[in-house]
């Protein structure tokens, strides 16, 4: 009712005694249904008043427009941004709106630990030799079967596991291309991934994304037309950092554009585990019938990034990426997969998951309801159905450089927009997360963000 527009902003809800009464339910469970809608910033309390109306969706701010970026490549030069802010960002005591990966308390610490404890009982000395430079056979397996949720059917031989999906990623682009070859990205995307593209000495050819739909498919096949690019590199579920996601009917056309120029891309899925809406997003590859897409993969977001455990199923260059893996890497720690095979034989992993996806989903609502509330009437921000980020963009008078250094000098950091950007754009933007579980010193940093931003603007 409050998003229908039933109940507006500030006006009073049903006591809890007539909620018992008109629906029967219990005390308990009206109080319940009123403590949940106030974790996720839907109501207030008020003492010796009752529940009122706090948040909206009707009343959210505008989406970001589709991204509009230079229609020519660039060569990548986000290192040293990215230098000089994580070394302000590291500054002791600070609050965080950052977060790589969820907080430790939404993650399945303590059954991981026994699945260590149980490895250190049993194992005798098989971890210390070099493993298969593929990757542990039985956890190979659990990823095989994992992949079905994705809506594709994948033999363990067809994975090699890798040290986190940045790993994967490097190695799928310089299985495909060189120096000086053009990558296809989205507009923003991951600083991560322009960091691999940067250090190959490849350039980066940003294309128009939408912040709900993802990439312009139109854009893409004109470049593929022009022969722009030799390979593409996409997040296609819940991108960071704007949280788009691309219908799967929308990637089922991409994969035949894929076919049709016989182009390779590269699809970073690690965030498709983390849907707020029941069904999970399928994947590009798994409409891929050539084996044009290599897709890579980890646990880093929704079990434990320090494990750096991720994978690639690379299709048909599968060998040369097997090369380039013993040529970087010989394999992957050994240790690792054998605790998280562990974990994976004794735990439901999709218990773990569907509790972390709803904990992310009332994170995600928290963070939109303080921007709503503290940031400058016309702010834009992502509404994304999964993922941990939100794209917030500021009126265009606000740089968010000399925000975000009035911000650290405040205790507080996040991450600039333009550092997701192989072009000078981006200056009033920043990417905020839903990766940390909301409290006071969260909601004091977004007031406080959006007061400094409404300064920048007198």
């Amino acid at each position: 009712m409050i998003g229908g527009g039933s109940y507006a902003v500030g006006d009073k809800l049903p006591s809890v005694r007539s909620l018992h009464l008109e629906h029967g339910i219990s005390i308990s469970t009206a109080l319940q249904v009123y403590t949940h809608l106030e974790k996720t910033g839907w109501v207030e309390a008020r003492e010796k008043s009752g529940y009122f109306v706090r948040y909206s969706h009707n009343i959210r701010p505008a989406l970001p427009p589709v991204s509009n970026p230079l229609p020519t490549a660039c060569q990548v030069q986000v290192n040293e941004k990215l230098a000089m802010f994580r070394k302000t960002a590291s500054a002791q005591k600070t609050i965080s709106l950052i977060g790589a990966s969820p907080e430790t308390s939404l993650l399945p610490t303590a059954k991981l630990k026994r699945a260590l404890q149980l490895c250190a009982r049993e194992l005798d000395t098989s971890y210390i030799p070099y493993g298969d430079i593929s990757g542990y056979e039985p956890f190979r397996r659990h990823i095989a079967k994992h992949c079905l949720n994705w809506g594709r059917a994948v033999l363990p031989n067809e994975i090699i596991v890798t040290n986190g999906a940045i790993e994967a990623a490097v190695l799928c682009l310089r299985a495909v291309a060189k120096a000086g070859d053009t990558i296809a990205i989205e507009s923003p995307t991951f600083f991560g991934l322009l960091l691999g593209i940067e250090s190959l000495g490849m350039k980066a050819l940003e294309i128009p994304t939408d912040p709900v739909t993802g990439i312009s498919l139109d854009a893409l096949e004109d470049a593929f037309k022009k022969k722009k690019v030799q390979a593409c590199l996409f997040v296609t579920n819940y991108n960071n950092p704007l949280g788009s996601c691309m219908p799967d009917s929308r990637k089922e056309q991409l994969a035949k554009l894929l076919q049709q120029y016989q182009v390779p891309m590269i699809e970073d899925d690690v965030y498709g585990d983390l849907h707020f809406a029941p069904e999970r997003p399928r994947t590009v590859k798994s409409y891929d019938e050539e084996g044009l897409v290599m897709y890579c993969s980890s646990w880093s977001k929704s079990i434990a990034a320090g494990l750096r455990i991720g994978w690639v199923i690379g299709g048909r260059y599968h060998e040369r990426i097997a090369q380039l893996k013993f040529m970087t890497s010989a394999a992957t720690g050994l240790l690792p997969q054998l605790v998280l095979t562990k974990f994976l034989d004794q735990q439901r992993l999709d218990l773990h998951l569907k509790s972390l996806r709803q904990q992310l989903n009332i994170q995600t609502m928290q963070m939109t309801r303080a921007i709503q509330e503290y940031f400058p009437a016309d702010t834009q921000l992502t509404r994304p159905n999964g993922g941990i980020s939100l794209w917030v963009v500021l009126p265009p008078k606000v740089n968010t450089w000399q925000l975000h250094e009035a911000a650290v000098a405040q205790g507080i950091t996040f991450t600039p927009g333009s550092l997701f950007s192989s072009q000078d754009r981006y200056h009033n933007c920043i990417r905020l997360t839903n990766a940390n579980p909301w409290d006071e010193d969260q909601e004091w940093a977004v007031q406080t963000l959006g007061r400094l931003s409404s300064e920048q603007l007198k």
